[in-house]
């Protein structure tokens, strides 16, 4: 049992809670606070998922915190799991709480996350707000985000420390510190694009969680790219060039350009297992919130039937081509099968 250990505060990471632990404690080496923390077969805490959470947890008294609340509000999983199917929800959550070593793995983090960030971030009006209430600096979860670049309370650039941070250096600690560099702030002024992405980003962080299919953003997605003439009717053609220039000249250079590629885009819109900042550039880009890409959209019109049966009425083809906005070749092709 451990004999004392520190609340976590709003918005804090749960790697920052262990930090702030191995400071109070009195511990010269970090090693020996993981041992205190997770036993002798101690395991690293990850930035992201911040190791095995239930272990730690039958160390405190009963009652202090439960295992979901650490999940939840001090992890990165409502982010990265919020757009999973329900089973793969429920699998990553029994994952990450027991602290299983493939959990970054089954959550799609190592491949799908482009922009693990090296440095740890923070808001300098955020760390002046937290001297004054707590008496001490913490390392706020949403700054951390990997695809975070501003704060969205106060609406300003974050900044980099010069607290340095990389999977080679899991055994050792980084506290926020009273004496840590903060950067220099931009003085450029935030663009309202990156104020929508931002505040989506941190809506998919910070919202509340339920196990419901999130998969269905394919679906909405699908659906709006159509409305606006950026895919087929039948979805079976994508014009990436359109999307990408939309992109582009909505985001400029405040997002990499390999984000808005044509082979991105497709990795986006099919069933594979993407960061969700890829989902969220395009939400921006068609004006969806997170509400709107959780819930299905209504249900999608049998073109297929409608033009047969327009046809059956006497309508040519051509006519039928020239009203939905495909070529004749299509319709035929589609009257005939």
């Amino acid at each position: 049992m451990i004999s004392f250990f520190p609340s976590p505060y709003p918005d804090e990471l749960w790697y920052s809670v262990i930090c702030r632990y191995h400071v109070h404690s009195g511990n010269y080496c970090a090693k020996h606070t993981l041992r205190q923390l997770y036993g002798d077969n101690f395991c690293a805490p990850s930035l992201m998922l911040c190791g095995p959470i239930k272990a730690l947890l039958a160390q405190l008294p009963q009652g202090f915190l439960s295992a979901r609340d650490v999940v939840m509000q001090h992890t990165f999983f409502p982010y990265y799991a919020r757009f999973f199917p329900t089973q793969r929800k429920r699998s990553s959550y029994a994952y990450v709480v027991n602290g299983n070593p493939l959990a970054v793995h089954r959550m799609g983090i190592s491949q799908a996350n482009g922009n693990h960030c090296s440095v740890m971030r923070y808001c300098p009006v955020c760390y002046q707000e937290d001297l004054q209430l707590y008496g001490e600096p913490y390392w706020h979860r949403s700054h951390q985000l990997p695809d975070m670049q501003i704060c969205t309370r106060h609406r300003c650039w974050l900044v980099d420390t010069d607290v340095a941070y990389n999977s080679t250096r899991q055994q050792e600690l980084f506290p926020a510190s009273f004496t840590m560099q903060l950067k220099k702030q931009s003085a450029e002024p935030v663009p309202g694009c990156l104020l929508a992405l931002d505040s989506l980003l941190h809506d998919t962080l910070d919202s509340s969680f339920d196990y419901r299919d999130g998969s269905v953003y394919h679906a909405v997605l699908d659906c709006a790219l159509r409305s606006r003439g950026w895919r087929s009717l039948t979805g079976g053609r994508t014009y990436a060039t359109k999307i990408e220039n939309a992109l582009l000249n909505l985001y400029g250079s405040y997002v990499p350009a390999t984000d808005m590629s044509a082979k991105q885009l497709h990795a986006t819109l099919c069933n594979k297992s993407v960061a969700p900042r890829y989902v969220l550039q395009l939400a921006v880009l068609l004006g969806l919130s997170l509400h709107d890409l959780l819930h299905a959209p209504d249900a999608v019109p049998d073109y297929k039937a409608e033009m047969k049966a327009m046809y059956q009425s006497g309508a040519s083809m051509y006519h039928i081509a020239q009203l939905y906005g495909i070529d004749a070749k299509t319709v035929a092709r589609w009257i005939k099968s």
